[in-house]
């Protein structure tokens, strides 16, 4: 249980509830290309077959089906108790100044940015009051993890945030949230492992290989 002053101290400084799109919030039907070293397609991969592969030699990724907003906004299946769960967060978030909610997604910019909104809207989701970063947009080869990673530090340099929630479906991506703690160890991180049904669990380790925050 943490003392008076602490908790004056960590809501001065607001918690910052970091959200996954793709199997978190929605199931999607968008897969990964996979293609050899000529350009030919030789497999495609789920989101979640994508948050563990590793490419081979010569090979590369197309992600054009996850560039597609008409695709996401009239085939995706929205996760109801992660929604739900996200517009509680939402309402609550209004009521303490210094917290906020973002997505953090390992996607790219859509084709078309007010249809993949509209999805959000359509099944109520205050999509305007959140923030939706892109760590697709970032330049390198780093993974998804890590990417999501620095977008989330940058976050906690600008607003001195005192604590991190995380919900992603990914246990890559949630232990390099956990795995922050070495460089910010006044930080209290959180992860919280959505599983398929859109039920989550707290998680405090989790049994995957370290992470390369870079």
């Amino acid at each position: 249980m943490i003392g008076f002053k602490e908790f004056l101290e960590e809501a001065k400084r607001g918690t910052l509830h970091v959200v996954d799109i793709d199997d978190t919030m929605f199931h999607t039907t968008a897969r990964v290309h996979v293609k050899n070293a000529k350009g030919k397609v030789i497999r495609y991969l789920s989101n979640a077959e994508y948050n563990t592969h590793k490419l081979k030699q010569g090979q590369s990724y197309d992600f054009k089906e996850f560039k597609n907003a008409k695709k996401f906004h009239d085939e995706s299946k929205p996760i109801h108790p992660m929604i739900n769960k996200v517009n509680k967060i939402q309402k609550n978030v209004g009521k303490h100044p210094n917290s906020r909610v973002i997505i953090n997604t390992a996607r790219s910019d859509f084709d078309d940015k007010h249809k993949f909104l509209d999805t959000f809207r359509k099944h109520g989701v205050d999509i305007d009051k959140i923030h939706v970063h892109r760590a697709g947009n970032l330049p390198g080869s780093d993974n998804a993890a890590s990417k999501k990673v620095k977008i989330i530090k940058q976050y906690i340099d600008s607003h001195s945030h005192k604590k991190v929630i995380m919900y992603d479906d990914s246990k890559t991506n949630l232990q390099a949230l956990l795995n922050m703690k070495k460089e910010y160890p006044d930080v209290k991180f959180i992860a919280f492992h959505v599983r398929s049904d859109g039920r989550d669990r707290k998680s405090t380790r989790l049994n995957s290989s370290h992470i390369p925050l870079s």
